[in-house]
């Protein structure tokens, strides 16, 4: 991980108190809240790593051993990171390793700092998105990951859908910073009624590797 000294802040606010932080590249990271209780969830993950990946053909320009995702819409996964293509020459990466290093060769785009990126997990999840956006995130005949395109909350988002399992629902969006007071209010209100609360980090990470293993967390 590199050294930057510079200050930065996060597009989203969530209303909790920390009981677990730490600085990261500059970011002030939130690994727990207190009183976080049983989800849904609210997690802030705009430190996290986003890069724009730009060129055809798209094999040799992703970094690592990630497979390219076949078809617009496809995600693939490797540990803690993630390309989710979103056009023939478009794809997107998040990386939730905060010691990963990406490569300089290939095309790219850092937009980590121009983004907001949340997450909503855990029991209820979709409930919530479903009164903030028209799109469907669960069609019978796609198994998570995905990637899915379009308006939530008015606005354009990337939507990463992760996990559909009842009660371990895993939902991953981003859209440009601008957007972040407004983001979170809308989704908190939609929230209150099924006890939606903000989470740390922590509680994503637990959820994202136990997906990869194809092991629903409650």
């Amino acid at each position: 991980m590199s050294l930057n000294n510079t200050q930065r802040i996060s597009a989203a606010h969530l209303a909790g108190r920390p009981v677990q932080e730490e600085a990261r590249d500059g970011w002030p990271v939130v690994l727990e809240y207190a009183d976080e209780g049983p989800g849904p969830w609210l997690v802030d993950l705009s430190h996290c790593m986003r890069v724009d990946i730009q060129g055809r053909p798209m094999d040799g320009l992703i970094p690592y051993d990630i497979a390219e995702p076949a078809n617009p819409g496809d995600v693939s996964i490797l540990g803690m990171t993630l390309v989710a293509r979103m056009g023939p020459a478009q794809a997107g990466l998040w990386c939730f390793d905060p010691t990963v290093e990406i490569a300089p060769h290939f095309n790219r785009t850092q937009i980590t700092e121009g983004t907001l990126g949340l997450a909503l997990l855990g029991r209820n999840s979709f409930r919530i998105a479903e009164k903030l956006t028209s799109l469907d995130l669960a069609p019978p005949r796609r198994k998570p990951p995905f990637l899915v395109q379009g308006p939530f909350c008015h606005v354009p988002c990337q939507l990463l859908v992760l996990q559909t399992a009842p009660g371990s629902e895993m939902l991953v969006l981003s859209c440009s910073r601008g957007y972040g007071r407004d983001m979170v209010h809308a989704i908190q209100e939609a929230g209150d009624e099924f006890g939606l609360r903000p989470a740390g980090e922590n509680r994503f990470v637990q959820m994202f590797a136990a997906a990869g293993a194809g092991r629903p967390v409650a």
